[in-house]
């Protein structure tokens, strides 16, 4: 039987917004091109290479495009020597926030005051509230449903023993319930590995930032690149 596992990316400059509420991180990149974090970030892609390094048989890898994720994937290929196929999906990219991104809340509402509105709508229904120039949840939720059942046909295929989707935490949570018909139940952690056919998680990484960890804005500042393939 085919097993599928929920991964999310390592730790980024951009988390550091809601984790130890730093500003300014948006100076950094776009969502898109946010990279993971230099040290805490590479520790934990590391680690996570060495768990999926114990499984065995045919692995299909499926990714999102976005950076972070790529660069957490190559960390933890480093690690693995099982065979296995990468396919590159759209459908996995994060769910846009809009203005939102990388900053905290106080800091969007100052830059952006129209946003109000956003944490205004989510009082009233977090489902629907749309993020200023982005999406809501439940857009994200169907957006992701026809992935999912790409992934359920693969599953009765038999032709791999393991799908690992390497994806986000907002985009992971959705997967899991059109393969499930549950939630996960918890916000996932940076490269922690939850198996949708256990439904349990099964692996968290050590390495984490502490409290009062703060990203050096200047050193990521132009300097993002695209990883060789």
């Amino acid at each position: 039987m085919t097993k599928v596992y929920l991964i999310r990316h390592a730790f980024t400059p951009a988390n550091n917004a809601s984790y130890n509420g730093q500003e300014g991180l948006w100076q950094i990149a776009k969502d898109k091109d946010m990279p993971i974090e230099k040290e805490y970030g590479v520790k934990q892609a590391l680690e996570l290479g060495e768990f999926l390094d114990k499984l065995k048989g045919k692995i299909l890898i499926i990714s999102s495009p976005y950076l972070r994720v790529q660069q957490t994937l190559k960390y933890a290929l480093s690690k693995m020597h099982s065979s296995y196929d990468i396919h590159i999906n759209d459908e996995l990219k994060e769910f846009n926030s809009g203005v939102h991104y990388a900053h905290t809340v106080d800091e969007v509402l100052r830059m952006y005051p129209e946003s109000k509105k956003y944490f205004e709508d989510a009082k009233k229904d977090l489902d629907n509230a749309i993020y200023t120039g982005g999406e809501s949840k439940n857009q994200v939720k169907a957006r992701v449903k026809k992935l999912a059942l790409e992934i359920q046909k693969l599953t009765l295929s038999n032709k791999y023993d393991y799908i690992l989707i390497f994806g986000h935490g907002t985009v992971n949570h959705y997967l899991y319930f059109w393969l499930t018909g549950e939630y996960i139940g918890h916000d996932m952690m940076n490269c922690e590995v939850f198996s949708v056919s256990d439904k349990k998680s099964l692996f968290v990484p050590i390495a984490f930032v502490p409290k009062g960890f703060i990203i050096d804005i200047d050193s990521y500042k132009n300097k993002v690149k695209v990883l060789e393939k």
